[in-house]
């Protein structure tokens, strides 16, 4: 199962819940959890695919943001995934205010860390063709 797939999973499986999983040395979380954890830890929000915003963090630093989650009330499960066995684990939870936000992008059209299309690559050309002729 591909990252993003396991993430859409838990998501479902754990509505009202900010979704972590560990991704490397970061904890990510992705769509509504990531646009959550903007407003209530001001993580910066980066683009996971288009119309997807993601959000993470040191794993090193996943005690400081425990902390953080917890003081804001908001209800969150932290997962590990090991690629081998294909199995994530769950390794913290908190009951809290349970999520209510849906939104899966904040605003991908000003944000800085889109990933441009092929199509908005090949429209970008043809307008500095048209300039140079």
């Amino acid at each position: 199962m591909k990252y993003l797939e396991l993430v859409e999973k838990l998501q479902k499986e754990n509505q009202g819940y900010i979704v972590i999983i560990k991704n490397g040395i970061f904890f990510i979380a992705i769509g509504k959890d990531a646009i959550v954890l903007n407003e209530e830890l001001e993580l910066k929000l980066t683009c996971m695919k288009r119309g997807m915003c993601k959000v993470g963090f040191q794993a090193k630093t996943l005690e400081k943001y425990i902390t953080k989650l917890e003081e804001s009330n908001k209800s969150f499960i932290i997962y590990t995934y090991d690629k081998e066995l294909e199995k994530e684990e769950q390794i913290y939870k908190y009951e809290g205010e349970k999520v209510k936000e849906q939104r899966m992008c904040k605003d991908c059209n000003n944000c800085t860390s889109k990933k441009e299309t092929e199509d908005e690559i090949i429209e970008r050309v043809k307008k500095l063709g048209a300039t140079n002729r």
